[in-house]
């Protein structure tokens, strides 16, 4: 039987249970799949685990999935010159969008309520969003966001657009990525952001794990945070990445 560990921490407990170390180099994203298998992009592909026991889904020598993304009926992953997509997790194909000058994807979202609407982060030409599906591309103004190398996107349930700039601190958008303001971030160095399935906001970072909640961001966890996902149907159960990499899951 795992260890079953409590973190106390601001007057909120996190009950935690390592699933076991990441069998891969890195780790760049987390995806929890409506199947239940927490999807895992690292620089060599696509990592799922199904109760514990990790299984390639893609294994290719730097095929660099930074992103995953969920649109309802299929699977797109996003990064270093990848874009693809899969409906049945075992076939991935090579999506070929228009307006994008290139492929280097440092961040990728899609909008729960729209699923058409994708955003995403060109790491030399900036920020772009799709209105059908990823197939064509604009660029966005994004006024107030500073220029990153390395960012997190996530659309809320009302469509607005957070972006999680590591170097930078945390921006919103409520336009459509228009334009963003800054929020107080309780991290330094923030990192990946989730939803659950209320609309309550986790957000990782360098020195903790962090619930929003209307008084503000309370810390549940502490320690680097290198990759986070939420469940899609259970409220407040997370699973996320140290900089150990192990795997955790928590309610």
């Amino acid at each position: 039987m795992r260890p079953l560990t409590f973190t106390l921490f601001l007057g909120l407990a996190l009950a935690q249970t390592p699933l076991g170390p990441v069998p891969t180099r890195d780790v760049h994203a987390l995806l929890w799949h409506p199947s239940g298998a927490l999807l895992l992009g690292h620089h060599d592909g696509i990592v799922a685990w199904y109760n514990s026991t990790p299984q390639d889904l893609v294994r290719r020598r730097d095929w660099d999935a930074m992103n995953l993304a969920w649109g309802g009926e299929r699977l797109i992953a996003a990064g270093h010159w990848i874009l693809a997509e899969s409906r049945d997790l075992k076939r991935f194909r090579d999506l070929r969008p228009k307006g994008l000058p290139a492929l280097d994807l440092h961040a990728y979202a899609i909008d729960p309520r729209k699923p058409e609407v994708h955003y995403t982060l060109e790491a030399t030409y900036g920020y772009f969003r799709s209105q059908d599906g990823g197939q064509t591309w604009a660029k966005l103004p994004a006024r107030g966001l500073p220029k990153a190398g390395m960012a997190f996107f996530l659309v809320d349930q009302k469509g607005r657009l957070w972006a999680s700039l590591m170097e930078r601190g945390l921006f919103l958008s409520e336009d459509g990525g228009e334009s963003f303001r800054p929020i107080p971030s309780p991290d330094p160095a923030p990192g990946p952001l989730a939803l659950s399935p209320s609309g309550t906001l986790y957000l990782g970072g360098k020195l903790g794990l962090w619930r929003r909640t209307e008084a503000g961001w309370r810390r549940i966890w502490q320690g680097a945070v290198l990759a986070l996902a939420a469940h899609p149907q259970e409220e407040g159960v997370l699973a996320w990445v140290d900089e150990r990499g192990t795997l955790w899951q928590g309610r």
